[in-house]
């Protein structure tokens, strides 16, 4: 047989939280890990006050009727198809476009280039954009709408962006955009633009 003993009875009836804290004491204890609903209280001939969940000769059946639960708020599910699917048809993008740099630009030896797209709305949470020069992924710098492009080849190159969603469809997709890096050469090293 189990049972709590309270030394100080009169303190228990001033805190009834303390008589709380015992009855789920005693209920945590029940064989099997299960709820007990029943407890019984009794005080023995010196005055100390017991509970067990067991019977004993001139107890006081107590009843419990269950543990006091608190269930807050339930977190938003995490997004999984569904839902991706479902914030596809709730806010489609309007528009993707590479803002920067202007089609056809030329520069002449840049040691960066300067790439940044505008989407409306903005980027989702979930969803990636994915910036490529000739087909190489460039790395976002700070709000990840704006790329820069380090020290850029001769020639012409071509920039794309598109936007997946958290199952990879391709859910927008920019215009593609070239541009030229001109470069001075051995026959020509003065740069062909004239001082101001």
């Amino acid at each position: 047989m189990r049972s709590i003993v309270c030394q100080k009875p009169a303190l228990l009836l001033r805190l009834p939280a303390w008589g709380v804290v015992v009855l789920l004491v005693c209920a945590l204890l029940a064989p099997g890990g299960s709820f007990a609903t029943t407890l019984y209280r009794w005080v023995d001939s010196d005055g100390v006050v017991h509970y067990s969940d067991t019977p004993h000769p001139g107890a006081q059946q107590i009843q419990i009727s269950g543990a006091q639960t608190y269930h807050g708020t339930t977190p938003p599910p995490a997004a999984g198809p569904a839902a991706a699917a479902q914030s596809k048809t709730a806010q489609p993008y309007q528009s993707c476009a590479i803002a920067q740099p202007a089609p056809d630009t030329a520069l002449f030896a840049p040691e960066s280039v300067d790439i940044s797209v505008r989407l409306d709305p903005p980027l989702r949470p979930g969803d990636q954009l994915a910036v490529r020069v000739d087909g190489q992924t460039l790395q976002p710098l700070g709000s990840g709408l704006n790329f820069q492009l380090a020290q850029p080849d001769r020639g012409e190159h071509t920039v794309s962006a598109e936007v997946r969603d958290p199952d990879g469809t391709v859910v927008c997709s920019a215009t593609a955009v070239s541009f030229s890096v001109q470069r001075p050469s051995m026959n020509m090293p003065q740069s062909p633009v004239k001082p101001h």
